[in-house]
């Protein structure tokens, strides 16, 4: 569903493009609180990371609409068989249904959504551990205190000044450190025969920094720690990965921001359709990875075609003659490239705003000349007009200055 707000104010043109480049889609109040948009966004807030197969999603309409307005492909609601195709396919697979799509767009809904990927199980966390000899430690002859990291825990100052025993030793830093942790119980400190071993079962990181301070008040010498030994850093447990994305709020969060977008264009091409095709070209057409793709999405081939001056019979030719014409004169490499971007698409603005302007005064000129009788363009019962619109702005204005 479109947005209730029909303009957002913008200038036609270069100058309106101009604007452009320094606004987003959330810049416009007058479009972000529109009640249509709010509404729709709410809703697939709500209900989004309830679709966990691609069957529901598309079973329910305003997901539907929601995810694939988001991506460009509005024009494929409805087509459900051939949706959920493409979103049950692994984009990775270069046989897979999504994969051997013409449209580029295809490929990108499928990969962002991710139903057609496996999971993978998370993988467990490989602990780290670290050890410490503690020798002359004995009554009259311990500690003051503790200070260092383990686990990525860093604990300030233990006391240690009541401590007399290696028992006693471990069980004073392991509560120092499970403090400093949040009271959790990942960190263990224990005590083999005079050494201290220090384990985290989430692999955060070893030990760094450990500072032994002797007590003043020692009166048989000072005990005596060694630098940790055995060292191992261990690895923090990995996540899940695969699966379909909707679970992940960062992802429902970037399908909103899309759909913003999207919104954003719907309104602007209320008053411009060039700076509407103008703005999703930008964002599409770094994505592209083949003429095919640009081809087959008749806003980008509009642009491309009126850059290159091209005729509307060009996309009547045999797309691999397209692709083989469009990869002479272009590169797709060039797409990437925001400042050749900026440059193609001001020229492709400034074309349309000419052929406009054209094609307008032909009609005015036209419709002059019929009524005073200077020309008479009717054909005869039963024929066509096989001329274009440019082609017929060129007949007028051949005949207004012989």
């Amino acid at each position: 569903m479109d947005p209730f707000v029909t303009t957002l104010g913008i200038r036609t043109g270069i100058a309106g493009w101009k604007l452009l480049q320094t606004k987003a889609a959330k810049d416009f109040p007058v479009l972000t609180k529109d009640p249509v948009v709010q509404r729709e966004i709410a809703y697939f807030r709500q209900n989004a990371s309830k679709a966990l197969t691609p069957e529901k999603l598309l079973a329910d309409r305003r997901l539907q609409d929601f995810a694939l307005t988001a991506f460009g492909m509005s024009s494929q609601i409805g087509m459900t068989g051939l949706v959920k195709r493409v979103l049950a396919s692994d984009p990775d697979d270069k046989t897979s249904f999504a994969a051997q799509m013409t449209d580029q767009r295809f490929v990108q809904l499928s990969r962002a959504f991710s139903y057609g990927v496996t999971p993978e199980p998370s993988t467990p966390a490989t602990p780290s551990s670290a050890a410490v000899s503690v020798t002359s430690f004995y009554s009259g002859s311990n500690l003051a205190g503790f200070s260092g990291a383990f686990g990525g825990v860093t604990v300030p100052w233990v006391d240690l000044t009541s401590v007399g025993t290696w028992s006693g030793l471990a069980s004073a830093l392991q509560a120092g450190f499970r403090r400093a942790d949040g009271n959790r119980s990942d960190i263990t400190v224990t005590l083999d025969g005079t050494d201290l071993k220090f384990t985290d079962a989430k692999g955060r990181g070893g030990p760094a920094g450990f500072a032994w301070v002797p007590n003043s008040a020692n009166n048989a010498g000072t005990p005596v720690v060694s630098d940790p030994f055995n060292v191992a850093a261990g690895t923090p447990a990995g996540p899940v990965t695969g699966g379909p994305a909707v679970t992940k709020p960062a992802f429902v969060e970037q399908v909103v921001q899309k759909y913003l977008e999207a919104q954003f264009e719907v309104v602007l091409g209320n008053s411009s359709n060039t700076l509407r095709q103008a703005r999703y070209a930008q964002r599409q057409l770094p994505n592209v990875t083949n003429w095919y793709s640009v081809i087959a999405d008749r806003p980008l081939a509009n642009v491309i075609q009126t850059v290159l001056g091209l005729p509307t019979s060009f996309a009547m030719l045999n797309v691999d003659q397209q692709a083989s014409a469009l990869s002479k004169k272009m590169k797709l490499e060039d797409f990437k490239d925001p400042a050749k971007l900026e440059k193609m698409l001001t020229r492709f603005i400034t074309m349309a705003e000419m052929n406009t302007n054209t094609q307008s005064t032909a009609v005015t000129l036209l419709d002059t000349y019929r009524s005073t009788s200077i020309v008479n363009l009717n054909l005869s019962s039963g024929s066509s007009d096989s001329f274009s619109s440019s082609s017929s702005a060129a007949l007028v204005m051949s005949t207004a200055w012989r």
